[in-house]
């Protein structure tokens, strides 16, 4: 029976049969990835605490003709601080949502699970829950990142000579580090208006067609 090794980031989890779950990771080398974890239901299952969802685990799967079984999962590092935010919960698993309809089984790409893993780092490190208006940059900032590694990024363009706050703020969403937008210096009318320029600009992606898109942390946040 062929093994995958992989190190992944686990982004959902679902019931399968009466004692199983079903886990949905990205991983580093392997991209998507969609195993069955055994008896993770039960109590007294070693694997099911290193699974939760967000965490980054060490896994062994199994590949298998009617579906793949996870043989071995370990958390690399802690699966969640203790005192995580709201807000964390509902960037990351509308984000997760994202990764999975956006990505396919057999395409990989590591910028993606670096990506993930920004986010995650950031999400994890608020001391507070950041105000509605930063979170719903932060997840825009991060859709425009995801869709741009993979090739649906909109052309959000602004002229040379725009040296409008707004236009300023989204040229630096695109460009710097997710560390970084969350701790830029705006008014509330400032970030709620570069998040709705890129909001605006995905209603023209496939993003149109998924579950969750962009507009989705806005209600969680409310």
């Amino acid at each position: 029976m062929p093994y995958i090794r992989d190190r992944a980031i686990v982004l959902k989890k679902e019931p399968f049969r009466e004692q199983d779950r079903r886990y949905v990771m990205y991983g580093r080398e392997h991209g998507l990835l969609t195993a069955v974890a055994r008896g993770s239901s039960l109590r007294t299952s070693k694997q099911a605490g290193h699974l939760e969802p967000f965490s980054i685990i060490d896994v062994m799967i199994a590949k298998g003709s009617a579906f793949d079984k996870l043989a071995v999962a370990r958390a690399h590092g802690p699966s969640r601080p203790p005192n995580i935010r709201l807000a964390s919960f509902a960037i990351l698993g509308a984000f997760h949502d994202l990764v999975v309809s956006l990505t396919r089984p057999g395409i990989s790409d590591e910028q993606i699970f670096d990506l993930l893993q920004e986010l995650r780092t950031v999400c994890f490190s608020f001391p507070a829950d950041p105000s509605p208006e930063r979170s719903r940059l932060l997840f825009a900032a991060a859709t425009l990142k995801l869709l741009d590694l993979t090739g649906f990024g909109p052309p959000i363009e602004t002229r040379e000579d725009d040296l409008s706050h707004t236009a300023l703020l989204l040229s630096f969403a695109r460009r710097s580090s997710l560390k970084d937008i969350i701790r830029v210096t705006a008014t509330t009318d400032l970030l709620s208006a570069t998040a709705s320029w890129i909001e605006d600009a995905l209603k023209h992606t496939p993003l149109m067609r998924a579950p969750h898109g962009p507009l989705t942390i806005r209600s969680l946040l409310a």
